[in-house]
């Protein structure tokens, strides 16, 4: 059962994560092509163990995507997960717009910041509400905890949850992968590179 410790256990080993995304039914090799990552890119690789920009595990009938970098291709990698079934897309780290999104099939169904959200939903504020009404968390975890409502969401999306044995198991860890099969250099994790990416809400 995800509750708020939980919540404070899993943030406090994804802190440094940038993006995370879970794909309903998508196994390793669906993510790699996804992201045209080739499998010289991949290691074996255990969570905090070992130095990676990238890191997918299989969780439940799906995968769980770690992503540490700023450039991160997701949004284009979105669209062909969700072919396979629903997925849950949100931004991770603090100094940057608390953004999800979630995906079918059928295309984005709705994208919103968890913190504020009134700006710029997708695709208005109406469906956004009704989403977050409908979704396992209910509008009221939503509204008090988003990142606990974010873990609720995806542990019903996957039927499992991330935990110790997961973490001290092997997945897949990727080393300088090329975003879309083009040649990009880390960025580095700072504010004014996160500002860049995702624009500045100082008031």
């Amino acid at each position: 059962m995800i509750d708020s410790t939980y919540r404070d256990w899993f943030y406090l080993r994804t802190r440094l994560v940038v993006n995370l995304t879970w794909c309903s039914a998508t196994k390793i090799d669906d993510v790699l092509a996804a992201y045209a990552i080739s499998p010289e890119s991949t290691q074996p690789a255990r969570f905090l163990a070992d130095d990676v920009d990238m890191f997918i595990g299989r969780l439940g009938k799906g995968t769980v995507i770690m992503d540490y970098r700023v450039d991160s291709t997701t949004d284009q990698a979105l669209p062909i997960l969700a072919q396979y079934g629903p997925c849950l897309s949100a931004t991770w780290i603090d100094d940057a717009p608390a953004m999800v999104s979630y995906r079918t099939e059928s295309g984005l169904v709705v994208e919103f910041d968890m913190l504020e959200w009134d700006w710029y939903p997708v695709p208005d504020l109406a469906s956004v509400e009704q989403w977050i009404a409908a979704s396992p968390a209910g509008r009221e975890t939503w509204e008090n905890s988003c990142g606990l409502a974010t873990l609720i969401t995806a542990e019903a999306l996957c039927q499992a949850v991330v935990d110790d044995e997961w973490m001290r198991s092997v997945h897949t860890g990727v080393t300088s992968p090329d975003p879309l099969g083009q040649e990009m250099p880390s960025a580095p994790q700072t504010l004014s590179s996160i500002i860049e990416k995702y624009g500045d809400r100082t008031p």
